[in-house]
């Protein structure tokens, strides 16, 4: 089985398949291709790849919708997607976030940088998926510990689980072996029947059996098909009147101690195509291992008591035990039916909601929990009772605009008929671990924005200086040309001094990126500065702007581009606002009291009492689909409390809005 990245690469032209194979064809890679979105979901599902690279011009169904689609695939809805296209526009990017892309690489783009984030990436998908495998290994041993503490003997919990194994991987048979703990030589083999019991039960010497005296401690898969029946396994031998094709051998150990093996005849799972499912299989094989030794090991110690009362305090000291660790675990725990009725709860997910857990036993989750009158929209729980495990994320907001990320598995548990009437939920806070990896795809989109803005410098600023050096040239060259031709060369002149400035402050941008510079600056130049880049919006919709700026004010101790940032972000929403053609936009600034006070009002449609409380949350927007993120006031906040600032505002619908910002006097040597 290989354990390369599997990278599915979605294009409609063969040319840029092929370049993408070339410089991803190191072999660190399984490369996978697809034509169109159809034909990529469809290849998707089938071989579950760590990476998607998806063109975004595309016949049929495009990216953006393909990439859509895509998030709405339980299996396939958190593996990363890089959009690959021509566009660069705003617009696009927006579209793209929207349709849940997690990166953009413009056509066209370089080798080197589009490998790098291939593998970082994929990395960081790899490192996502060990974690949840891990995470669902331990919930499947607890619940299945759950199920243990139901069952009066042994023998109910062997049987349950071997013929859940057996439907997972859909065998013909299912074999129990278990080696004596009393005797080295002697093993039990017991073969599952129908009904959950067994068909037959039989001793037997280890030695004699090659499955059992040569068994190594990983699941193998062997093919049995073309032995003649007087040479197969003394395990097999004489007890199906169907031919037998393969068998999966899953030896049951802890540590260094065999305890025995499960076999399983005629399995449809495949090894080699269905990688999921045998990490899976490895899971519930532990669990069952564990299972086994720890009920083992229980009962030696049960049958060791003498007196009655000995085993009754075992029995008390026990539960207390399992009480205190169900309550103490550093995870929320509860325990639901079928009608989202809490049948259990410990007091870490009780104290949540300052409630003990008694009080919540009884009533339904979604009500007592989350405060709703109905199932939760994205709840999960009716994939766990069709048999499923399922992990979805949620996000809780707190005061202040803090928040903590958790992760909810829900794990089914099945009763001793099969059947699933109740589901185990875990919550885990993975605050710290999501924002880690947010900060570390961040710091490498940031990276690569410096690294093409210094190229952009480089690349663009000499032929800029050609053009602007000849046009100087022309000039002199020829004083006695006509009107129309000095004018034109002064106008290549001037567009290629804006030009050249455009780099320079792309340039000067990128580097301020890495961290805050605050200096001395002029507060009214900075309102300047975002007036001019939006100019052009202002004139095309014939807004009026009124400008009242203080005289005579103080340099102010701050990031210019950063307040730039806000300022033109506070603009485009008043144009935003702004609905009729007698538009008017106010800014003013003053200083009073080693305090910098700056409004902006407009006399647009206003904001909505219901949309007041949450203007400044992230993600929140009152704009159309792909018109807006919802991030625009929420970074101008954060900005403006950097600054040690404030951030209110006046609104009355259909008679327009005012922003008020107040800065401090920062000293520079605070």
């Amino acid at each position: 089985m290989s354990n390369q990245p599997k990278v599915l690469v979605v294009d409609d032209e063969l040319s840029g398949r092929v370049t993408i194979e070339a410089m991803l064809s190191s072999g660190e890679y399984e490369l996978h291709f697809a034509e169109n979105g159809t034909q990529a979901i469809s290849i998707a599902t089938a071989i579950q790849p760590d990476i998607i690279l998806l063109d975004v011009m595309m016949p049929g169904i495009n990216g953006f919708e393909t990439c859509e689609k895509f998030r709405l695939i339980p299996n396939l809805a958190n593996t990363p997607i890089v959009l690959v296209t021509a566009l660069d526009d705003r617009e696009s990017r927006l579209a793209g976030i929207k349709a849940g892309a997690d990166d953009f690489v413009t056509k066209p783009f370089d080798a080197q940088e589009l490998r790098l984030r291939v593998q970082n990436m994929t990395h960081l998908n790899r490192y996502r998926q060990q974690s949840l495998y891990s995470s669902i290994e331990l919930k499947f041993y607890e619940s299945f510990v759950d199920e243990q503490n139901r069952y009066s003997d042994q023998n109910t919990m062997q049987v349950n689980a071997i013929n859940n194994i057996r439907d997972y991987v859909e065998a013909d048979e299912a074999i129990l072996v278990l080696f004596d703990f009393e005797n080295s030589e002697l093993a039990t083999r017991k073969l599952l029947g129908p009904e959950s019991t067994w068909k037959s039960e039989q001793t037997f010497l280890i030695k004699s059996s090659n499955l059992c005296s040569s068994m190594g401690q990983t699941i193998t898969m062997a093919d049995y098909k073309s032995r003649p029946i007087n040479e197969l396994d003394p395990v097999l031998h004489d007890t199906f009147t169907d031919p037998i094709r393969n068998i999966i051998t899953a030896p049951l150990s802890v540590g260094n101690t065999f305890l025995g093996a499960m076999i399983f005849i005629n399995p449809l799972l495949d090894f080699k195509k269905d990688d999921r499912r045998t990490r899976f299989l490895q899971l519930m094989v532990k669990g069952v291992s564990n299972a086994i030794f720890a009920l083992e090991h229980t009962h030696q110690l049960t049958v060791s008591k003498a007196a009655l009362e000995a085993g009754q305090w075992e029995i008390l000291n026990s539960r207390n035990t399992l009480r205190t660790f169900f309550d103490n675990i550093p995870t929320c725990v509860y325990i639901i039916d079928r009608s989202y009725t809490i049948l259990a709860i410990n007091s870490r997910r009780s104290n949540r909601i300052g409630k003990a857990p008694n009080e919540l036993v009884g009533g339904k989750c979604y009500e007592n929990l989350m405060g709703n009158s109905t199932p939760c929209p994205l709840c999960r729980v009716a994939e766990a009772f069709d048999g499923v495990p399922a992990v979805r994320n949620f996000r809780e907001w707190g005061p202040k605009d803090t928040f903590t990320h958790w992760e909810i598995t829900t794990i089914p548990i099945r009763e001793n008929t099969n059947l699933i009437n109740r589901a185990i939920v875990f919550d885990e806070d993975i605050t710290e671990k999501w924002v880690l990896e947010a900060g570390l795809i961040q710091s490498e989109k940031m990276a690569s924005i410096g690294q093409l803005a210094a190229s952009v410098a480089h690349e663009i600023n000499n032929p800029l200086a050609t053009i602007i050096a000849n046009a100087q040239l022309l000039l002199r060259d020829l004083p006695k040309a006509d009107e129309d031709t000095v004018e034109s060369l002064k106008l290549i002149e001037t567009a290629g001094k804006r030009a050249a400035k455009i780099v320079s402050g792309l340039l000067e941008t990128a580097r301020k990126e890495k961290h805050e510079e605050f200096e001395e600056i002029s507060l009214n130049e900075t309102i300047q500065a975002a007036l001019s880049m939006v100019n052009f919006e202002i004139k095309n919709r014939s807004i009026t702007i009124k400008l009242k700026l203080g005289n005579e004010m103080p340099d102010i101790f701050a990031d210019k581009n950063k307040l730039i940032g806000i300022w033109i972000n506070l603009i485009n929403n008043a144009l935003g606002a702004i609905e009729s053609s007698k538009g008017v936009i106010s800014i003013s600034t003053s200083y009073e009291k080693r305090e910098y006070h700056i409004t902006f009002s407009d006399n647009g449609k206003g904001i909505l009492p219901e949309h007041q409380e949450q203007i400044f949350k992230p993600f929140f927007t009152t704009k159309g689909v792909g018109k807006g993120t919802g991030l625009g006031l929420y970074v101008s906040l954060q900005v403006i409390k950097e600054h040690r600032g404030e951030m209110h505002f006046e609104t009355k619908p259909d008679k327009g809005t005012k922003f008020i910002i107040i800065l401090p006097d920062i000293n520079r040597n605070e």
